[in-house]
């Protein structure tokens, strides 16, 4: 359960979009990189944090990563210190690729709604989707066309797209163009995934519009951690493997009673958000609280965010 590193340069540096600019990661001995889905996101070692980033590149390059990093307004260390400290030939510690969200292989057709920075893993399943030949729809909802990031590499994609379409949507432009989603879901085929990364708001339009569709059939990425974590305690996880049993008393998490108890669990973000500290359970009933898992995920029960879930049974029996 080691949490794997990987030392890479910075190739380039260059400004897409109001306040974004993308960072071409390569390994720092030259040679291939390992290799990613769409999807797929990487952790990013700055002075104050771990923090994810999307890549958005074609999933087919081995040579390099490229991830888009917004300058937050409320930024804890991580967009500030890339924009304003990191230049081409900069050395960086980076986690392996990671997917929690990744495109269904062989669906019968894929709708991928984007909003701002979060079109960066949407980018790289239209790459993805379109190599394998499968049908595809993006939509992507942003201020202007000139304000969003990654809309040249969409247009891109959209002159020579042979098996799906990119729709822009303008807010804050003339002509106006909203996306409506559930005119969009109302129109869509039985058969189709809807994917969904942005800002907290058009997730929650994007769940609520989907409603009733099956869940295997619904899946999203936040970027932001979850809202409330479970530190109430007051119930009990055992370790499969070794057989060790540990109460997880008021205020702790089951991953800091792991850690108290030198058990060796991953974790970067302790936000509930990045799926390093996953747990598989193997009984008992999970409190799920992270925005990683999908929600026909967390109905299967059968592995734990430890950083931010708890238990809603007196026991967890976790496979460790």
């Amino acid at each position: 359960m080691d949490y794997q590193t990987l030392e890479v340069t910075v190739f380039d540096v260059w400004e897409d979009g109001e306040a974004v600019k993308l960072f071409d990661l390569r390994a720092a001995d030259g040679s291939a990189l390992p290799p990613f889905a769409a999807g797929a996101h990487i952790d990013i070692t700055t002075p104050d944090a771990i923090r994810q980033y999307s890549l958005c590149n074609e999933p087919a390059e081995t040579h390099r990563y490229v991830v888009g990093v917004a300058l937050a307004e409320a930024s804890r260390g991580g967009s500030s210190w890339l924009h304003s400290e990191v230049q081409p030939g900069k050395r960086l510690t980076i986690g392996l690729p990671r997917n929690h969200f990744p495109v269904l292989k062989g669906a019968h057709h894929s709708v991928l709604i984007a909003g701002g920075i979060g079109v960066t893993p949407l980018l790289a399943m239209v790459y993805e989707l379109e190599a394998s030949q499968q049908s595809w729809e993006l939509h992507y909802t942003a201020r202007s066309s000139e304000l969003a990031p990654l809309c040249k590499a969409l247009s891109e994609c959209a002159a020579i797209a042979k098996y799906g379409k990119v729709t822009l949507y303008q807010t804050r432009a003339e002509p106006v163009n909203r996306l409506d989603l559930a005119s969009l879901v109302a129109s869509a085929d039985s058969g189709s995934h809807f994917y969904c990364c942005g800002p907290e708001t058009l997730i929650k339009s994007f769940t609520e519009a989907l409603d009733g569709w099956p869940l295997e059939q619904v899946h999203c990425e936040h970027f932001s951690g979850a809202d409330v974590s479970v530190a109430e305690g007051g119930f009990t996880i055992r370790l499969a493997r070794s057989g060790s049993s540990f109460k997880v008393p008021e205020g702790e998490t089951i991953l800091s009673v792991l850690q108290d108890h030198k058990v060796s669990v991953p974790c970067a973000c302790r936000e509930g958000i990045c799926g390093s500290c996953e747990i598989a359970v193997l009984d008992g009933i999970p409190d799920h609280r992270d925005n990683v898992l999908s929600e026909a995920e967390k109905q299967r029960n059968n592995t734990i965010m430890a950083c931010c879930s708890g238990a809603l049974s007196a026991e967890l029996v976790l496979d460790i």
